[in-house]
C-alpha cells in the first residue's frame, strides 16, 4: 500500500472509532455525568369538524343550476313550446357553511301567437346538503 492510502485508511479507523462510541485504549477512562431534560408537550388545539364540509365553487354553481333550470321548465312547461338557454352563475359569497350563488337563465315560450323571451335571475344558498332560493 501507498503512504498516503495507509495514512488515509488509519484516520477513517481513528475517526470511525471515536464516532462509535468506543474510547481508545490508550486514553484513561473517565466518567461522564448525563443530565437529561424531559420536554413538556406543548398542547395542540384540533380543529373541530363543521357539521357540513365546505362545498366547492363548481359544484354549488352545478347544484344551482340544476335546481334553477327545474325551477324555470316548472313553471313554463304548460306553454305550446318552451326552451331554456345556458345559465350563467357566480359565486357571491362563501361562508362556513355554505356558498351563495347567483344565477340568471334565459328562457323563451310560445303559447298560441304568443311569443316571449325572458330572463330569470334568483340567488341560491348552497351546501353539501341544501340549494335553498334566497330572497334579498
Amino acid at each position: 500500500m501507498r503512504p498516503s492510502t495507509l495514512t488515509l485508511v488509519l484516520a477513517i479507523v481513528l475517526l470511525s472509532t471515536g464516532c462509535l462510541g468506543v474510547t481508545p485504549s490508550t486514553e484513561p477512562t473517565r466518567t461522564e455525568t448525563t443530565q437529561t431534560t424531559t420536554a413538556t408537550p406543548t398542547p395542540t388545539s384540533t380543529p373541530t369538524p363543521t357539521p357540513n364540509p365546505p362545498i366547492s365553487d363548481d359544484e354549488a354553481k352545478e347544484r344551482a343550476l340544476d335546481h334553477h333550470e327545474t325551477q324555470t321548465l316548472d313553471s313554463i312547461d304548460h306553454y305550446d313550446r318552451y326552451g331554456v338557454g345556458h345559465g350563467s352563475a357566480r359565486v357571491t359569497n362563501r361562508t362556513g357553511s355554505g356558498v351563495y350563488v347567483h344565477f340568471e337563465q334565459e328562457y323563451w315560450y310560445t303559447s298560441g301567437d304568443v311569443e316571449a323571451d325572458r330572463v330569470t335571475e334568483a340567488t341560491y344558498f348552497v351546501n353539501e346538503t341544501t340549494v335553498r332560493q334566497v330572497y334579498r
